[in-house]
């Protein structure tokens, strides 16, 4: 099989399965299998493949064509311009959580002009891979960054990311805040499960490959939410602030449990124009 055969025939069987952006995703495969970038597949479009390329990019194809995630099968996803190891064991990261890292970045540019001299102080609720954690501990080194998660397994593949992109993160397991009870921080920052019960009972096949804790915020999605409200007072400083994804119809709801608790919030869009990020203060 030469390279351009193979890109058609993934094309064609990932078709066959209802997997939308075939091509691009049959070109990856291809491209991970020949550890080149996808664009040289187009250089090297009449290479004949080893029989053991053959073998391993037919057997990825047909993993894909299950609907196992593209990022399971390629241990990999980008996040924040940074490459992240990734497996059955987290949820794989999504652009649309970038913006937490950006909002905070801001925020740290404003306490920096401000002259704050105390180390500033971050935790990573519900961490999985360490996506958020890592990025900001990258991008703001000077900041103390904590990551916790219920689940041992995220845990191992976030501390495996840290010492890759080589960044400082402790890393703590228990439920949600409980690894950080008694202590005080500047800024929380989580990406919790926030689908319904009903929404996740629709989503895509793949989906379901994914840790289900990581999607699963009670019937109507909001009990994580409830959550941070009462749990965090205690867990600020006086200036403290909470960043956090949302789902894109929750905003009203989200800031009414917030309010109700004292909190001020301040709602941001992602780049298609969905409320994605609140901030409560």
């Amino acid at each position: 099989m030469k390279v351009l055969e193979g890109m058609h025939w993934g094309e064609a069987r990932l078709l066959e399965k209802g997997i939308e952006n075939a091509r691009f995703d049959a070109d990856l495969l291809l491209a991970g299998v020949m550890a080149v970038p996808r664009d040289r597949l187009y250089l090297d479009w009449d290479r004949i493949l080893s029989e053991q390329e053959e073998a391993d990019y037919r057997g990825r194809v047909l993993r894909r064509a299950e609907h196992e995630p593209l990022q399971y099968i390629l241990k990999c996803q980008e996040f924040m311009g940074l490459s992240f190891f990734i497996d059955e064991r987290v949820l794989i990261p999504r652009a649309d959580s970038e913006l937490l890292v950006e909002k905070w970045l801001e925020l740290i540019g404003l306490e920096e002009r401000q002259e704050q001299e105390r180390l500033i102080k971050v935790v990573d609720l519900c961490t999985g891979s360490g996506a958020l954690a890592i990025s900001m501990a990258h991008y703001y080194p000077k900041a103390e960054v904590v990551g916790t998660d219920l689940s041992q397994d995220a845990l191992d593949v976030a501390r495996e990311n840290a010492e890759r992109l080589s960044v400082s993160v402790q890393w703590r397991q228990g439920d949600f805040v409980k690894p950080i009870e008694g202590e005080r921080w500047d800024y929380i920052v989580t990406n919790p499960p926030y689908v319904s019960a009903e929404e996740y009972s629709q989503c895509a096949p793949e989906i379901f490959r994914e840790p289900s804790l990581a999607f699963l915020g009670g019937q109507d999605g909001l009990d994580f939410y409830r959550r941070l409200a009462e749990e965090t007072r205690s867990l600020l400083y006086p200036q403290g602030k909470i960043l956090m994804e949302i789902g894109w119809k929750q905003a009203d709801e989200v800031c009414e449990i917030f309010r109700g608790k004292g909190y001020e919030t301040q709602v941001f869009k992602d780049l298609t124009g969905h409320d994605r990020v609140i901030i409560a203060r």
